[in-house]
């Protein structure tokens, strides 16, 4: 009966909702990379269940995979208003391609990890006394403690402050600038801190006795690297849901680039909403950072043969046409060692059968020249240094 109320209740609410004149609804002014810069974005399911609230913009063919795994792909949109179909239940196991840095040996110099803040300004309303601090907001100082304890755990932490200033459409712009600087430093993982806009509840819970907002990890869709940040995105939460289930509340797949294109590990991480405390958010973050030897491999030492420890990789430097410079970005590397020396192998065989074959006119001809070259001029060869090393 409970299950039926709550239906009839959300109905009233959208009807109620589409009834009301625009000004009435939440604003919806849009920035750069999909984002709005007030009110929110209301997301509800055939059955009029409110899935998703997110300051961000949304579109049509955006994904979301909520807390429980179950994949959703928004179908309509009016206003702030949109509607959603279930998909399916992703697999909370991470693809069998995911991508995890190699764990250094013990004398290998310590991991980097990158923070930045593209909206430099955003706060927490209930410490703040405002959601906004242009040049000064309060989300800088969650990635103090995102900094903080990551250093505890022995990763070295590069924190860019730098301002990207004003909250407007061109701060993706500016803040992509700082990240092809901190790839220019090879971390191993660059996170974009935020903090959401929505309702307090769908972000406040309690983990462990303390009460801690949410995270929603956010992937680009319009980059390059969108399977792969999707790949890095989904690793997290299985390692956060298996250490502190409830902290990732779920990742958001948008139109957007997020400046994603840049590092296949580079990721925007939304901790909490405007109506969240600064003070649990840094809670949260703290959470986070725990969690981070699971999908990044420990700061140094060996991962005990875990499969995640898994893959090693090259730096690869990259040309950047929106702002004229370069970075080193971490590719990791799925392949066994000898896999490129196979690849040779085989590309040198069919050269040399595509040459016989060229040379003879049919392959009867080119087996008997290649059977000659082994019976007598390559006997010849190898019977000549036998002879020069005597």
């Amino acid at each position: 009966m409970r299950y039926f109320l709550r239906i009839i209740l959300n109905v009233v609410v959208v009807l109620s909702l589409g009834s009301l004149p625009a000004a009435a609804l939440p604003e919806a002014e849009l920035l750069d990379g999909g984002e709005l810069l007030s009110g929110y974005m209301t997301v509800m399911d055939e059955q009029g269940i409110i899935v998703l609230q997110t300051g961000h913009e949304v579109h049509l063919g955006d994904q979301y995979i909520a807390e429980d795994d179950t994949l959703y792909e928004i179908t309509e949109v009016e206003g702030a208003i949109a509607r959603c179909r279930t998909m399916e239940k992703v697999s909370a196991q991470a693809p069998d391609d995911a991508i995890f840095v190699q764990a250094p040996p013990p004398n290998a110099p310590k991991p980097k990890i990158a923070i930045y803040h593209t909206h430099t300004d955003e706060s927490y309303t209930p410490t703040d006394g405002r959601p906004s601090q242009k040049g000064k907001g309060s989300i800088m100082l969650v990635g103090d403690a995102f900094e903080k304890r990551l250093t505890e755990l022995g990763y070295q932490v590069i924190h860019s402050k730098t301002l990207h200033d004003p909250h407007d459409a061109n701060a993706y712009h500016r803040s992509r600038r700082t990240a092809m600087k901190l790839l220019q430093q090879q971390p191993i993982a660059l996170f974009d801190l935020h903090r959401d806009s929505a309702p307090l509840k769908v972000y406040s819970t309690t983990i462990n006795g303390q009460s801690v907002c949410k995270l929603m990890l956010v992937v680009g869709r319009q980059n390059q690297n969108q399977k792969t940040t999707l790949d890095f995105a989904r690793s997290i939460k299985r390692a956060t849901d298996a250490k502190y289930r409830g902290l990732i509340r779920g990742i958001f797949i948008a139109r957007g680039n997020y400046n994603q294109d840049l590092s296949p590990r580079a990721i925007l991480v939304e901790v909490g909403t405007e109506h969240n405390s600064r003070e649990a958010a840094e809670r949260s973050i703290t959470l986070f950072a725990n969690v981070v030897p699971s999908f990044l491999g420990p700061p140094g030492g060996n991962s005990g043969g875990k499969a995640e420890a898994g893959q090693a990789g090259t730096y690869t430097e990259i040309n950047d046409n929106n702002t004229g410079g370069t970075a080193t970005s971490y590719v990791p590397t799925d392949t066994a060692p000898g896999y490129d020396i196979l690849v040779m192998v085989a590309v040198l065989t069919v050269g040399i059968a595509a040459f016989l074959f060229l040379s003879t006119g049919n392959w009867q001809e080119a087996k008997k020249k290649l059977h000659h070259f082994f019976k007598y001029e390559f006997t010849n060869f190898l019977g000549s240094r036998k002879k020069r090393k005597k």
